[in-house]
Formats: C-alpha cells, structure tokens, sequence
C-alpha cells in the first residue's frame, strides 16, 4: 500500500480550535477535503506558501511534503508534515515504481506537487500511487523576471486546481496581518542579518559595519539592543565584524538554533536584512522589516507582512546606509507609539 511507510516520517500536529489544541489520533479523518501539496524547497520558498495555507485552514486538511527548516515552520496551519529526505520520496523520480511499495502517501482527495516534470514522471508515479485521485504538477517558480509575486503565483495555482482559495485575498491578508505570534519585549532587540542564500544578493561587510555605526548613534536604537546574526555564509566575516564592533553594544550570533532564532524574532521591534529566508520569516511575524534587494526582484520576492519597507540596488552605498536608516527611524518610531500607554485602546476605538 502506498501509506505503508507513513508513520516513519510524518509528525501529527494537534488541531487549533478556538484557540486551543483538540487532540487527535491517526484515522480519525474528518469532512474536510483532504490535500497533499508536495513543495521540496529553500526556506523562503517554502514560506512563500504560507498566506495560502492559513487561507485554506479552516475548509480543508492540508498534508505537506517538504523539506526542512521551512517544513517544521508550516505546522501551525497543517494537519501534518512530510520530510521529503525522509524513506521513499526519492521515488518519485524512478521509473517503473511498483505500486504496492510506492510511496509514503495516505489517501488524500488532491495532490498539488509544485515540481519539474518535463518528462511527466511524477505524474505518472503519483497517479500509480493514487490512481483515482486528482494530480496537479506545476513549476516551482513563476517565470523568472515577470512580475507576479511567487506567493501569489502558488496561492493561484492552487485555485487553478479547483481548491476552496481565493488566491488574491489570500495574499492581501499576508500584507495586513502577521502570519506568526508576536509579543514584544521590554528589551528592544534590533536585528541584523548581513546574509542571504546567495552572495550575489548581498551588500558588502563594510555597508554592514557601516549601517550598525551608524544606527547606534541615533536615539531610538540606543533605548534597545542590537544582534548581528551570522549565518554559515558569513562565519568568515565573523573576526572582522567582531574586531571592527567592539564597544558598539552589539552582540554578535553565529548559527542560532532555531529556538532562539525564534525568540528573537518574536521580541524584535525592528529587522534589517537582504533578501533571504530569515528575512521572509521576520516579515510573516510580523516584525518591521527593511528588507534590502540586490540582484533579485522585489516584485516576485517581496517579503510578505503588514510592516515592510523593501530597499532595492539603485542608490550608492552611502546613500543606501542614509535611506536605509530613515526607514529604520520611522519603523521604529511606529512601534515605540504603538507600545505607549493607551495606544492600543485608541487604536480599537
């Protein structure tokens, strides 16, 4: 049977109702329609899914196969998750696979697959598998250099497959509402993050070095604290930010567990970064963010979440510290407003 391997790799997640978990136990399947999207990619790629799946929640019962870091932080919107490095994934890609010892793949009522199948293997095999169930294979990817947004090209490919998803509200919802819990802290933690998936979308380490000065000398960052967050990528930068940084009140993070990347995240009123994961992840909790664009285009990566300002590679470097500070400023400015004393309730009136 094609779910013969299921429990190895699968994690169960409790379903929220009214706020709190309702327990549940494999086999007890509800009415909802049942829908497995398979979607193996980088952290902010698998993120981009997000304002279609808290979209679909309430109507449908969401299985994802994906791959992990970004696979682990879906689970507050699906039913249950799927390593794609996990047992019997690979075979997607085989030919001849016997249907008896297939895949790792319950009964659903629609699978979405966002892969490359320009031969139509993976159709092939999952419909093997699923022989009476709906297969839709789409690209990863819109066509690079257009102007549709990835979110909103899966958030239309998966209406086009005939789910219960209003892809345009779905995405507009993502702009005017964190998609991640939040809570502030009594430390502002002003963040940092010089990194990215790849080099070419990265400003130099001087620009870095540059901008925190700078920024520490402006009122509102010196009421918090500031983190520097290094990556794998930039370990190698870590002795010249940390010699060049030294007396500047900055703390420097090198390769955090995601815990703490977390909780970090969770008490930022403030986040500076390229165009990356981390930085899609701050965007959806709904932090400020002042995502920086180099050699990537805004218009298909924006970061998705109510307080964003996006920075593309027009200006000098100089310019650019100068621009990027004053959007920091404003940010900033807004949260602190936000936190004072009868803010809130004037806000709800």
């Amino acid at each position: 049977m094609c779910e013969r391997n299921l429990l190895r790799n699968v994690i169960l997640i409790p379903r929220m109702v009214n706020g709190s978990a309702k327990d549940f136990s494999v086999g007890k399947i509800g009415p909802k329609l049942k829908i497995l999207i398979i979607r193996p990619s980088a952290l902010g790629d698998t993120l981009m899914l997000l304002p279609a799946l808290a979209h679909l929640r309430p109507f449908t019962e969401v299985l994802v196969t994906g791959r992990r870091p970004g696979l682990d932080l879906l689970k507050p919107y699906v039913h249950s998750l799927f390593d794609y490095e996990g047992p019997g994934w690979h075979k997607l890609f085989m030919e001849n696979v016997d249907p008896a010892t297939a895949l790792p793949i319950p009964p659903v009522d629609i699978v979405i697959a966002f892969l490359n199948d320009p031969e139509g293997r993976v159709k092939d095999n999952l419909k093997t598998c699923l022989p009476k169930t709906p297969i839709h294979i789409f690209p990863p990817f819109p066509p690079e250099g257009g102007k549709i947004h990835v979110a909103l090209y899966l958030a239309q490919s998966l209406q086009t497959s005939g789910l219960p998803i209003d892809a345009e509200k779905a995405i507009e919802n993502g702009y005017k509402h964190a998609l991640f819990d939040k809570q502030l802290g009594v430390d502002l933690k002003i963040i940092f993050h010089p990194g990215s998936g790849g080099m070419k979308k990265n400003h130099p380490p001087d620009f870095w070095l540059e901008l925190i000065k700078e920024a520490g000398k402006r009122p509102l960052f010196r009421k918090g604290s500031a983190f520097l967050l290094l990556g794998p990528a930039e370990k190698p930068f870590h002795g010249f930010f940390k010699e060049n940084l030294d007396g500047e009140r900055v703390q420097i993070l090198i390769s955090p567990t995601w815990e703490t990347l977390i909780s970090l995240l969770s008490e930022s009123p403030l986040y500076i970064g390229h165009d990356s994961g981390i930085t899609h992840l701050a965007a959806l909790h709904g932090i400020p963010t002042i995502a920086l664009f180099k050699n990537s285009s805004a218009d298909q990566w924006r970061p998705i979440g109510p307080a964003v300002r996006v920075i593309e590679d027009k200006l000098d470097l100089n310019d650019l510290i100068r621009e990027t500070l004053k959007k920091a400023d404003e940010l900033l400015e807004e949260t602190v407003n936000t936190q004072k004393p009868g803010a809130r309730s004037q806000e709800s009136e």
